[in-house]
């Protein structure tokens, strides 16, 4: 599914999510990576929802950011509430949603400016 707008305030933009590949610009990811207006990268995360740690959150510095999203796969997968409560404590609570909802959000959020980071688990 294309969801890109044609505005677009930042250095990235996600064209698509697909078959658990995202399109950020014209590179393809299949591991998990975070993705703000200007940064990208696949530093610091663990490699399933399940073993992110509230360390990983501060290394990605969440709390910089107005929305955190975090996008779990093709399917929803609620982490553990000690990582929400940890998130909310850096001032950063995050959005929880299946991966194709995070690629929209993040969307629409960066086409406004906003500062959003997008972490996500194709």
């Amino acid at each position: 599914m294309d969801i890109s707008l044609d505005k677009n305030a930042g250095d990235f933009q996600i064209r698509s999510y697909k078959e658990r590949t995202i399109l950020v610009n014209n590179r393809e990811f299949r591991e998990p990576f975070t993705v703000s207006l200007n940064k990208l990268t696949q530093e610091h995360l663990p490699s399933t929802v399940d073993a992110i740690t509230a360390d990983a959150l501060k290394e990605l510095n969440i709390q910089d950011y107005e929305a955190v999203l975090l996008g779990t796969g093709p399917e929803l997968i609620h982490p553990s509430w000690e990582i929400i409560e940890a998130a909310q404590m850096m001032g950063a609570p995050l959005e929880v949603m299946s991966t194709g909802a995070a690629c929209r959000t993040f969307t629409i959020l960066a086409s406004e400016g906003r500062q959003v980071l997008a972490i996500l688990y194709p």
